[in-house]
C-alpha cells in the first residue's frame, strides 16, 4: 500500500460527505455577519470551537507581493480539539450572484491555494436558499490540503461564500459539526 493513502483515502470520503450529509441544526452560538452596519446573514458556532473575525484586507499573491487582492471582513473557525482544520466565512464587496462567486473564486483561488484541482459545482439548498459547492486539493505553504467551498445566493444582491479546508493529517471527526454550521447559515431580515 502507498504510504499514507489510506489516511489521505479517508479524509478525501468525509471531505466528499461534506454538504451531502442532512443538513441540522446543532447546539451553539450564533454569529451575525455585517457589512458597513447591515446584517447579512447569521451562523451557528459550534460549541467548542473558536470563532475569530478580521476586517478588510490586503491579500499578497503566491508569487509576488506586488500582485494583492482586497479582501472583505472573515468569520474564520477552529475547532479547539483538532489542529488542521479551518472554516471561513465572507461576503465580497461586489459579488452579487453565484456566478460572480464563482469568478470572484477564480480570482481569489490562486492566492489561496496552489496547484488545485476542483470538481464541477454542484446545486445545494441551504435554508430555501439556491446554493452551489465544489470540493478539491491542492497545496497551501508547500503542504497539501482538500477542501469545499459553498457559495450561497443571499437576497438583496449578496453572497455567502463559505470554505472549510482540511490539512493532511487532520483529523476529520468533525464533519458533523461543519455540516451542522453550514446548515444554519440564514439570511438576515
Amino acid at each position: 500500500m502507498i504510504p499514507g493513502f489510506r489516511k489521505s483515502f479517508r479524509r478525501l470520503c468525509v471531505l466528499s460527505g461534506l454538504l451531502f450529509l442532512p443538513l441540522g441544526a446543532a447546539a451553539g452560538t450564533p454569529a451575525t455577519y455585517t457589512d458597513a452596519g447591515r446584517a447579512l446573514f447569521s451562523v451557528d458556532v459550534p460549541d467548542f470551537w473558536s470563532l475569530r473575525t478580521g476586517g478588510l484586507r490586503d491579500l499578497a499573491g503566491p508569487e509576488t507581493r506586488e500582485d494583492i487582492r482586497d479582501i472583505s471582513r472573515v468569520f474564520g473557525m477552529t475547532p479547539e480539539a483538532h489542529d488542521g482544520i479551518w472554516v471561513g466565512l465572507i461576503s465580497p464587496f461586489g459579488v452579487s450572484t453565484l456566478a460572480e462567486a464563482r469568478e470572484y473564486l477564480r480570482d481569489i483561488g490562486p492566492f489561496l491555494v496552489q496547484d488545485a484541482v476542483v470538481s464541477e459545482p454542484q446545486p445545494r439548498q441551504i435554508n430555501g436558499l439556491p446554493a452551489r459547492s465544489l470540493r478539491g486539493s491542492g497545496r497551501r505553504n508547500g503542504a497539501p490540503i482538500d477542501f469545499t467551498v459553498l457559495a450561497i445566493d443571499l437576497p438583496n444582491g449578496r453572497v455567502a461564500i463559505a470554505v472549510v479546508v482540511f490539512e493532511a493529517g487532520a483529523d476529520a471527526d468533525v464533519t458533523a459539526d461543519i455540516n451542522a454550521m453550514l446548515g444554519s447559515i440564514r439570511a438576515a431580515r
